[in-house]
Order: structure tokens, then sequence, then C-alpha cells
């Protein structure tokens, strides 16, 4: 994973995380506030979200609920 560094979408300062190798969006935890935010790897460059105003299609969490309670017989 390449590590990268945005500014953070809660507090603005400028934190380091690692890109996702994949396009799933991923959660990164910022290292001067400490808040989770979301990380989504863009065929050009990344997103970042805080997870309050994140779409469900970018949220880990969202993702996991919408396809894991998809399972019917």
């Amino acid at each position: 994973m390449k590590e990268m560094t945005t500014a953070c979408p809660y507090c603005s300062r400028q934190t380091a995380f690692n890109l996702p190798e994949n396009y799933a969006p991923k959660y990164s935890k910022c290292r001067a506030c400490g808040e989770k935010f979301i990380v989504e790897r863009l065929k050009l460059g990344f997103e970042v979200f805080t997870r309050e105003n994140a779409p469900c299609c970018s949220d880990p969490d969202c993702i996991a609920l919408e396809t894991g309670g998809s399972d019917e017989q």
C-alpha cells in the first residue's frame, strides 16, 4: 500500500494514510485528532469522507450491512 497525505475531513490538519490497493473504500484514522474517516480510491486520486457524510456506497460498514443482509434463500 502506498502512503499518502490528505487534509483530515474533521480537523483539516494534514494526516497520512495508506491508499487502498483496490477500489473498495476503507477507514483511516487521523493522526492529529484521532477521528476515523473514509478513504476511497478513484481512477485518478482518492476522495475522503467523514463517516457522517459518506454515501452508503462509500462507507465500509454500510456496504457490509447491505451485502450481508441480501443472503436470501
